[in-house]
């Protein structure tokens, strides 16, 4: 992906430095393929199911060409069974499963749409079983991550898969739970939550990106326009699926009272793990292309996060944009309030009885928990929080596996969230200072002029 693209030139540049045969795809080389042709013998752009087997016939003979462009979406009923055996699953805490691809929606910030479609493409749910029953074959018993960028893009085809995901659980003495991805229209679906609820999903990662409608008008996120925000992840909650949410500033809209308007918005939606960045504008894009349009577009730029420099001109300056953004994550991830939010989302959330987490056994859940009250209840300096929140949530929710089970999970989470946030932080205003250093300068500037000045990274 786009994230991993220094490291990933890295390792095709030490593997051409061996004489190693080197071919990439995926969504970073296929929105971006010209980044990767100088370092890999051969490029794919697009899904590779239905072309690949003829593209590995040519690799076999030696005729395999530097750049292939696959235009025509696969029909995902013909994927494979992932070759789940020869991952090292001890390194991970959640296994990812894919059931479809694309997204109806027009989000101008958005490549989903761009790489996989506008028309959601899925599997049958009897391939989904198929993979369930591998996994559970080989032994996994953590979380199962639904990994569809938008899990009810097609809603009908969602709630026939958690109608199947029911029975399936039932046969097997549910021994997964699931966490998505959605789209905030997922509230107006009752139906489809409670299917959800029943097959064991815990809860949805929502791309709610921002309190204001202007925006979101901007963006094109018109499905977000449709009812109170506040009003449909409370609906969520309470139908028994914990909310977590993308959150981005740097809209043309935006002015410098958004970061405390996103940090109420978040306070109020009791949403601990917030995902709040920059906006940017991926290549293939419709915000790329209009920032290309309108001349704002950093063809240079080096950012591959949302927590970097943006890669276009931005209206708000830049400077008040990076210390907005540092004061908003400082708000969220400074222990006390990450923890607050934390107890409050457990108090909204309501599970049901079918909602169980996973069954990891005592000497696993044990090792676990003496190893988070050593590193982050005695060496952490956060260490005074971390007991005051774990003695609330057992004393208030010993009654509810689900909140304890979800409590503890914050609980061990906030070892990231502190200390990453603090090193953004740390990153954005050094980002900031060396913007301004280079905007000071030794031409006299104007304050329309400070807003068009190019970071150097």
């Amino acid at each position: 992906m786009h994230a991993q693209r220094a490291d990933a030139l890295a390792t095709l540049a030490r593997a051409r430095a061996f004489g190693r045969r080197t071919f990439v795809g995926g969504p970073w080389a296929s929105t971006d393929p010209e980044a990767v042709l100088p370092v890999a013998d051969h490029v794919m752009v697009g899904e590779a199911e239905e072309a690949f087997p003829g593209i590995a016939a040519e690799l076999e003979r030696g005729a395999a060409r530097p750049l292939y462009r696959i235009v025509d979406k696969p029909d995902m009923t013909h994927s494979p069974v992932p070759r789940f055996d020869l991952l090292h699953r001890d390194k991970y805490t959640s296994m990812p499963i894919q059931f479809s691809r694309g997204c109806p929606f027009q989000c101008e910030f958005c490549d989903i749409i761009t790489i996989y479609g506008r028309r959601p493409r899925a599997k049958t749910p009897a391939q989904v079983m198929r993979e369930l029953d591998v996994l559970r074959g080989l032994g996994w018993r953590n979380e199962v991550f639904i990994v569809d960028d938008n899990f009810i893009g097609n809603h009908h085809q969602a709630l026939a898969l958690s109608r199947e995901l029911i029975a399936w659980q039932k046969l097997h003495q549910q021994p997964f739970s699931f966490y998505t991805e959605a789209s905030i229209d997922l509230a107006s679906r009752p139906e489809l939550m409670d299917a959800m609820v029943e097959a064991n999903f815990m809860y949805v990662f929502i791309g709610i990106e921002t309190p204001s409608a202007e925006a979101l008008k901007e963006a094109h996120k018109f499905q977000n326009l449709r009812k109170n925000n506040v009003e449909q992840v409370r609906i969520i909650q309470e139908k028994g699926l914990w909310v977590l949410a993308g959150f981005i500033v740097g809209f043309d809209s935006d002015d410098e009272t958004i970061f405390a308007r996103q940090l109420e918005f978040i306070d109020k939606t009791a949403i601990p793990w917030a995902m709040a960045g920059m906006l940017m504008a991926p290549p293939t894009t419709a915000l790329f292309d209009r920032m290309k349009r309108e001349g704002r577009l950093i063809e240079d730029s080096q950012s591959t996060s949302n927590f970097g420099l943006p890669n276009f001109r931005t209206v708000l300056p830049l400077p008040i944009l990076l210390r907005g953004l540092c004061t908003l994550l400082a708000g969220l991830y400074q222990p006390d309030a990450f923890f607050k939010r934390s107890y409050n989302s457990l108090k909204v959330w309501q599970p049901k009885a079918t909602q169980r987490p996973p069954n990891m056994g005592m000497a696993y859940n044990l090792r676990v928990l003496f190893s988070s009250m050593w590193q982050q209840g005695m060496r952490s300096s956060y260490r005074r929080s971390y007991w005051s929140f774990l003695s609330r949530l057992v004393s208030s929710f010993w009654r509810s596996p689900a909140k304890i089970w979800l409590g503890f999970t914050m609980l061990l989470s906030a070892h990231h969230f502190v200390l990453y946030s603090a090193v953004v932080i740390k990153h954005l205003q050094e980002e900031c200072d060396l913007y301004e250093q280079n905007a000071r300068g030794p031409v006299e500037t104007t304050a329309d002029d400070f807003v068009g000045v190019e970071a150097v990274s």
